[in-house]
């Protein structure tokens, strides 16, 4: 049986708090032929140290590569940088991974012959305790659900099939996932490209939406991955900076993906847009005056 090498990138800064939890969370993964890969944005506190002991106490490869700080997205395309392996495992200094989560995904992800899969996730709290409740969980605790995407054991998202969701939903809100839940080839990055660096809230987002323009995504429903909620993640840090961006995600939803879209909002920005159009919308949505 062929046990291809899943490259596990760690991107860190200042994650001392969290930071072993999220690499004893390695150490305890049922699939054994994993590097780490740690993408180091020169922390001040114990990150490195922990690092430094982790890799002294583990049988596999653990590399450890400092990095210049220029946001978060370079951190994380440096820690993919680096990775040997034909398989690709983001996984953040706060976050967990379930004992099964590699094994179960990879299983997913060659079954289905897919480029890319995700899962759903646990929301933490700082303590490790599971959220079950609260404003935020209520509205981001299940992604695809708010959008209308029903995932029963797994569910194959295409492009074709984004007309039958919730637009107003996935042109404002990730409904694919942080990048913690998921596992791609390493063949996706060669064609889709790195991390848009520039970008500071939605580069997630921005980038499964790239990967949705070709590529089918595969959605597992088990939950494999422990994501934490708290207030010291950059995702918060950024909204008290009224961070915005969604127009990013805005131009790529009518730009790239228009003829897939729900049909009244793609007809509505045509006309916006092309007013001069109006019998070519009417031809192409069968909508005659």
């Amino acid at each position: 049986m062929n046990h291809p090498l899943v490259s596990i990138c760690i991107p860190t800064y200042n994650g001392e708090k969290y930071l072993q939890e999220t690499l004893d969370s390695v150490r305890s993964q049922t699939y054994k032929n994993i590097e780490v890969i740690i993408s180091d944005d020169q922390s001040k506190d114990g990150t490195v140290a922990i690092c430094n002991q982790f890799r002294s106490e583990v049988d596999f490869p653990v590399h450890i590569h400092s990095h210049l700080p220029s946001g978060i997205g370079a951190n994380w395309n440096h820690a993919i940088g680096k990775a040997k392996g034909d398989y690709i495992k983001i996984l953040f200094q706060d976050d967990v991974m379930e004992a099964m989560c590699i094994e179960e995904m990879l299983k997913y992800l060659t079954d289905y012959k897919l480029d890319i899969v995700v899962c759903k996730r646990h929301i933490i709290d700082a303590e490790s305790n599971k959220v079950t409740q609260g404003e935020w969980y209520d509205n981001f605790h299940d992604l695809q659900e708010k959008a209308g995407i029903k995932v029963d054991g797994f569910f194959i998202l295409s492009r074709k099939n984004l007309k039958d969701f919730n637009f107003n939903r996935y042109s404002v809100d990730n409904i694919i996932g942080e990048p913690c839940v998921s596992l791609f080839t390493r063949d996706l990055i060669n064609r889709i490209g790195p991390f848009n660096s520039q970008l500071k809230q939605i580069l997630d987002y921005e980038y499964w939406l790239r990967v949705l323009i070709k590529y089918d995504i595969g959605i597992i429903g088990k939950k494999l991955i422990r994501f934490r909620y708290h207030a010291e993640q950059t995702s918060n840090i950024n909204s008290t900076q009224n961070v915005d961006e969604r127009y990013i995600i805005t131009n790529l939803l009518y730009g790239k993906l228009l003829f897939h879209i729900s049909r009244n909002h793609a007809k509505y920005y045509i006309k916006q847009k092309y007013p001069l159009l109006k019998k070519l919308i009417a031809f192409r949505y069968k909508i005659f005056p």
